[in-house]
């Protein structure tokens, strides 16, 4: 299963591949930054601030056809609205890689 529903996203971004491409320069920007946020609360134990920068993180792949680092980031927005630290600090690596398969993805798609 790709990190990406290509054929989704296509639907989602009316089949505009400049769209698309922007999408995925936006999102190749945003990431380190969003993740960076999500590892700074965590370390903070700023349940408030993990919920939101999860929640952001997670419709940002959401729009991007991306739904298993989607899910992932829910289940660390999940964990922290829960203030369950053992189940974000179990759900951060799958995050993690979830977003990596996506930037692996971004990073092979044709132009």
């Amino acid at each position: 299963m790709p990190a990406i529903d290509i054929d989704e996203l296509k639907e989602i971004m009316d089949n505009d591949s400049q769209l698309i491409q922007e999408c995925f320069a936006e999102f190749l920007m945003d990431y380190p930054m969003l993740m960076a946020q999500i590892k700074t609360a965590v370390d903070a134990k700023d349940y408030d601030a993990i919920d939101a920068s999860a929640h952001k993180l997670k419709g940002t792949l959401r729009y991007l056809a991306a739904e298993k680092a989607a899910s992932a980031a829910q289940a660390v927005e999940t964990a922290g609205r829960q203030q369950d630290l053992e189940g974000i600090n179990q759900t951060m690596p799958t995050l993690e890689a979830a977003c990596q398969k996506v930037i692996v993805y971004i990073d092979q798609f044709p132009l």
